[in-house]
């Protein structure tokens, strides 16, 4: 069952019949409904609020996003890539590629992206619709990422043979949620260091075949 608020779906004319929403314009709409999202949670984030924010009609928003849902994923998704790194990293190291992923700016701590974050979670107890898109199209993507970068790592010998890469992946970004949860914030730059040399790298090394990498891994 939907949440409150969750029943912006499409209604007029065939979307095909009308411009596409894109470019400049498409990118200001999404933080527009970033706006709302930090103003009014997504529970009472409506297409009428949004449209407001970005002086647009409704029926200019359900050309692009049918749902409020797919409109709240694909701001975030929007957010989050302008935070972070657009390609995977491949430099032949496993912890500078995850730096590379998690801390592409050390010298910043991080952006509004941890609010935005807070303002999602507790939509995902309670939205299915969300919940479902929210794991297909931001969750399940970083995953596979993180999988391979692993895998990539587990090739050269950074980790162990018969190291289960999916429980792996999931380790840092649990912990970044549950920092979010806890304290409301995302992890500093500092503390995310601290995560992957102390957690999650001692995790990956489990089980690794220290004669095949030298005395020094």
């Amino acid at each position: 069952m939907g949440s409150p608020g969750s029943t912006d779906t499409a209604s007029a004319a065939p979307a095909a019949a009308r411009p596409r929403v894109e470019g400049d314009r498409e990118r200001e709409i999404l933080a527009g409904a970033i706006a709302v999202l930090l103003e009014t949670g997504y529970d009472r984030l409506t297409f009428d609020a949004v449209a407001a924010q970005v002086r647009a009609s409704k029926a200019t928003l359900y050309r692009r996003w049918k749902s409020k849902a797919d409109l709240v994923v694909a701001a975030v998704e929007a957010q989050a890539c302008s935070d972070g790194v657009a390609e995977l990293p491949d430099s032949g190291c496993l912890k500078t590629d995850l730096l590379a992923i998690f801390c592409p700016s050390p010298e910043e701590e991080p952006t509004e992206l941890s609010e935005v974050m807070a303002a999602v979670l507790p939509a995902l107890h309670r939205d299915s619709e969300f919940t479902r898109l929210f794991t297909e199209k931001f969750i399940a993507p970083r995953m596979q990422g993180l999988r391979i970068v692993l895998e990539r790592a587990q090739r050269r010998g950074e980790v162990g043979k018969g190291a289960d890469l999916d429980l792996l992946a999931s380790i840092l970004p649990a912990l970044k949620f549950h920092h979010i949860v806890v304290r409301g914030q995302c992890p500093t730059a500092a503390g995310l260091h601290q995560i992957i040399d102390q957690v999650l790298l001692p995790a990956c090394a489990a089980g690794r075949d220290r004669s095949a990498v030298g005395a020094d891994a």
